[in-house]
């Protein structure tokens, strides 16, 4: 008997290790392992071909910039309008006038030009005299837009020739004057002198333009004005693709503006 009493408690022993160690709920736990792995055999294709799309997109991507980078120079060219395989443009005599008369006016102007007049009344009684002086300014220049195509000429061995118009003063300003002293002794109900001097201001103004004018041919101003315009349009057309240019300037003579005529 004591025997089976050991034998029972050795088995009620082995009975308690066993429920100790079997899952609670074999069938549940079984069943979720299935469910995970359809979930995970039906999820990896997906996968898989997600990851297949997105290395295609990328490879697009890689070859259509490898395609705009290809020459960074030429690239760098476009931007400016140059195609190192295109055809050269044809620049003719025609496009060449087109850009000069686009200039319209070069102006070379030289300003600071002190004149002083010292006018006396040349009436019967000369008891008048004013002293004045104007800082005038003188403008010249060449008026491009006056050129035409018979003025450029593109000549057999890829030079340029062209004629410009005639250097003319384009414009005079003697400013405010500056009346440094003015003198009238009238003769009360015989001479005015607010009369006189206006005259005499008037007079003083012709002689200072006519100066102006005498100054800015002895600058030289109209041959400055010519170089400065031939140096301006040498760049111009050396940007077109002419090297060498020949200017030839018209020998006409052309009045000055009408704001350096006097009264």
């Amino acid at each position: 008997m004591a025997s089976d009493g050991k034998s029972k408690r050795a088995n009620d022993d082995v009975i308690v290790e066993r429920r100790d160690t079997q899952p609670t709920q074999p069938r549940s736990r079984a069943g979720r392992g299935c469910l995970g792995s359809l979930l995970l055999t039906a999820i990896s294709p997906f996968r898989m071909l997600l990851l297949i799309g997105a290395g295609i997109l990328i490879g697009v991507a890689v070859l259509w910039l490898v395609s705009q980078v290809t020459d960074p120079f030429d690239e760098f060219l476009g931007m400016f309008g140059f195609d190192q395989d295109g055809e050269p443009a044809v620049v003719d005599s025609r496009t060449i006038v087109l850009n000069i008369q686009e200039m319209a006016v070069l102006e070379t102007v030289k300003s600071g030009i002190l004149i002083t007049k010292t006018v006396v009344d040349s009436s019967a009684a000369p008891d008048a005299e004013m002293q004045i002086s104007y800082v005038g300014s003188v403008r010249a220049g060449v008026d491009l837009s006056l050129i035409g195509d018979e003025d450029v000429i593109i000549n057999p061995d890829e030079s340029l020739t062209v004629v410009l118009p005639p250097t003319q003063i384009m414009h005079c300003d003697l400013g405010k004057p500056e009346i440094h002293r003015w003198d009238c002794r009238g003769w009360a109900g015989i001479q005015d002198c607010a009369s006189r001097r206006e005259k005499t201001e008037s007079v003083a103004y012709d002689r200072a333009m006519e100066e102006l004018l005498e100054t800015a041919y002895e600058l030289d101003l109209l041959t400055l004005a010519t170089q400065n315009a031939q140096a301006t349009l040498f760049e111009l057309l050396k940007k077109l693709g002419f090297a060498q240019v020949t200017f030839q300037v018209s020998d006409e003579t052309v009045s000055p503006d009408e704001t350096c005529m006097v009264s």
